[in-house]
């Protein structure tokens, strides 16, 4: 009895050093696979898209939730080819997001990584979300908290949950919501980064810049024409993939419009968060999601998309699906997009396949 308590006592250890071991293992392949998707080799902007999977409240519809989880797994992969998904929602929905991806090892497009996204509250079990199929957890520092300088980040410790992050197999991947009233030149948001570093113990696989209010009224016209965003240096950018998050809602070239900005500023890749999806928060369609973000990426993504010119003329049944179209047209004719003309009159004509870009 007592060899066999004796051999218990050194065994556990020996798990527990396995299981690290296998976890950093798997964290390793996890940043590899996120390098390689969120930096373009040709230097190009990479767009990666927020999905918000609800949970439904009804068993029936929890049933039929997971064919559209798969198909809008597919066409994000497929149609929209984005270079990384974010997923909020429950482990259960990202289990059914990541598992349709893995069906596609050895295909091409193969398999996107996925980034979840727990927010701001509560604690999550990092091993169920590593074992669902993340790659990477999102981690709002300071809890979401706006930050005006380095010395800020300077103030907190990031370093036992980075730690903690990585021994599950996940790669923690920091958002820093930036005051949009302090100044953000490149030296300013190098050391913002320097700082992050010091306090996670590491260089994080990569980073998210998300822009706060500020005092400015967000209801200004044109605002995201004009905004002014953090400068980021070739030299930051060559280390570590810099990532700008977008929250402004789809229509009247605004998407497309406020990507160019965070190319020009340096940026890596958009974050393209899911309050670009006009109508979402009252009507959270999986289905209307999908046909958004494949039309939506796949435009941004097209030639006569990188001039991010304020208007998009697309031919029906080629370039976005009717049903994407009309749903779009809807949405722009209710004015829930506000006014979106370039001038005094519209220049477009819908009956020829023109229409306000995203």
């Amino acid at each position: 009895m007592m060899n066999s308590a004796l051999l218990l006592l050194l065994l556990v250890p020996l798990a527990d050093s396995f299981s690290m071991t296998m976890g950093g293992e798997k964290a390793t392949l996890a940043h590899n696979r996120l390098r390689e998707a969120l930096v373009s080799p040709s230097g190009k902007i990479t767009l990666s898209p927020e999905v918000l999977i609800p949970e439904p409240t009804d068993p029936t519809l929890l049933l039929l939730q997971g064919s559209e989880i798969q198909k809008l797994s597919r066409k994000i992969r497929i149609q929209a080819k984005a270079n990384a998904v974010f997923i909020s929602g429950t482990t259960t929905a990202l289990r059914t997001f990541a598992t349709e991806q893995e069906e596609a090892k050895g295909y091409f497009p193969g398999p996107l990584p996925i980034i979840y996204c727990p927010g701001t509250s509560g604690e999550c079990d990092y091993d169920d979300i590593s074992d669902a199929g993340a790659s990477a957890v999102l981690l709002p520092v300071l809890n979401g908290k706006e930050i005006s300088s380095a010395a800020d980040v300077s103030s907190g410790d990031l370093k036992t949950l980075f730690q903690t992050v990585l021994e599950n197999g996940l790669q923690p991947i920091p958002e820093c919501v930036i005051s949009a009233d302090a100044s953000w030149e490149e030296e300013d948001v190098q050391a913002l980064i320097d700082a992050l570093i010091e306090q996670c113990g590491m260089e994080p696989t990569a980073v998210v810049l998300t822009l706060g209010l500020g005092e400015e009224s967000e209801e200004e016209e044109d605002e995201d024409a004009t905004v002014s965003l953090p400068a980021v240096s070739a030299t930051l950018r060559k280390k570590i993939p810099i990532l700008g998050s977008v929250s402004v809602l789809a229509g009247g070239g605004r998407l497309g419009g406020y990507t160019a900005i965070l190319k020009n500023a340096g940026f890596t890749g958009s974050f393209l968060r899911s309050d670009c999806v006009p109508g979402f928060r009252m009507n959270p369609d999986l289905a209307v999601v999908a046909d958004f973000w494949a039309a939506a990426i796949s435009d941004l993504k097209s030639t006569k998309s990188k001039t991010f010119s304020f208007r998009s003329k697309i031919a029906l049944g080629v370039d976005v699906p009717k049903a994407w179209y009309d749903y779009q047209k809807n949405v722009m004719e209710s004015g829930a997009l506000g006014e979106t003309s370039m001038g005094q009159g519209d220049a477009s004509n819908s009956d020829s396949g023109d229409f306000q870009g995203f």
